[in-house]
C-alpha cells in the first residue's frame, strides 16, 4: 500500500519582516510602510513634501512622486488632481500646537506653518490641528483610486492639561468617511525629549508618533497584501540605506 506524500505548507521561515514599532527616524520607517502597502510604479502624492525627508531612503525611480506643499502653492485641502486619479496620498502636517515654551521643539508645530495666515481657520489649538487632518482626509478620499492608500503621520499631545489621543480621533473620524484602517506603525524617538522648565509633570511625556495606514476600499474586498513589493535595502543594523538626494526640494515644511 502506497501512502500519499504529505504536501509541504506554502511559504518559508524568515525573520525578514516589517514590524509595527521601530526606534528610528521617520525616514527609516517610511520605506517599510511603503513596502507593505504601495506597489512600485504607483502614483504617490506627498502633499506635505517640504524637504522630502520621508523619501531620503526610498529609491527615486520606485514611484511616480507628485511632491507639493502649502508654500509651493498647493493646499492639501484643495489638490490639483482629478477624482480617483492617485494610488497613494502621504500626509504629514504640523501635528501639534506650540503655545510658547520649548516643549515641542524638534516637532512640527501648527502655528509656525498653518495658523499664521497660511491656512485660515476659526478653530484654535488642538481643534484647529485636528480639523486640518479631517479636511485633508476628505480631499484625499476624493483623489484616491478605490483601493488607494492614505498614509498619515501623527502624534498624540496634551493640550491645556488634557490628554488628546490624536491617532484615536483620526481613526474614528476617517472610518466615518469610508476609510478602513489597515495598519499602525509606532515610531519611538531616539533619546529622551526634555522641557525647558518643569514645575509638576502631570502626564507621560510623548516620545513616540505614528504612521497610520488607511485604505479607500474597493467593494468589500479586504487588503490582500502586495506580491510586487518595494525592496528595502538595509544596512547591518536592519535600517534602510540612504538614497541619492532628490533633484529638487520644495520650500521647508519639516
Amino acid at each position: 500500500m502506497t501512502t500519499k506524500k504529505r504536501k509541504s505548507p506554502d511559504g518559508k521561515a524568515t525573520n525578514d519582516l516589517v514590524f509595527s514599532a521601530y526606534t528610528a527616524t521617520n525616514d527609516e520607517v517610511f520605506p517599510f510602510v511603503l513596502s507593505l502597502y504601495v506597489e512600485p510604479g504607483s502614483t504617490v502624492a506627498d502633499v506635505t513634501y517640504g524637504k522630502g525627508v520621508f523619501w531620503r531612503k526610498v529609491p527615486q525611480d520606485a514611484y511616480k512622486l507628485l511632491p507639493s506643499d502649502l508654500e509651493s502653492g498647493v493646499d492639501c485641502r484643495n489638490l490639483p488632481y482629478q477624482d480617483a486619479s492617485i494610488n497613494c496620498v502621504v500626509f504629514d502636517p504640523p501635528y501639534m500646537h506650540t503655545p510658547g515654551g520649548s516643549a515641542h521643539v524638534g516637532h512640527q508645530n501648527y502655528e509656525g506653518y498653518y495658523k499664521n495666515n497660511l491656512a485660515n481657520s476659526e478653530k484654535k489649538y488642538h481643534e484647529a490641528v485636528i480639523d486640518l487632518y479631517f479636511t485633508a482626509a476628505r480631499e484625499a478620499w476624493r483623489v484616491l483610486h478605490h483601493g488607494g492608500v492614505y498614509i498619515v503621520k501623527c502624534q498624540d499631545e496634551v493640550c491645556a492639561n488634557q490628554q488628546r489621543l490624536t491617532h484615536v480621533e483620526l481613526i474614528n473620524e476617517l472610518q466615518s468617511y469610508g476609510f478602513i484602517v489597515e495598519d499602525l506603525f509606532v515610531v519611538l524617538r531616539n533619546g529622551k525629549p526634555g522641557v525647558s522648565r518643569l514645575l509638576t509633570q502631570a502626564h507621560a511625556r510623548k516620545n513616540h508618533s505614528y504612521f497610520l495606514v488607511f485604505l479607500k476600499p474597493k467593494g468589500r474586498k479586504r487588503w490582500p497584501g502586495l506580491k510586487n513589493r518595494l525592496h528595502v535595502a538595509t544596512n547591518g543594523a536592519g535600517k534602510p540605506r540612504s538614497q541619492p538626494a532628490m533633484n529638487e526640494e520644495l520650500p521647508l515644511f519639516r
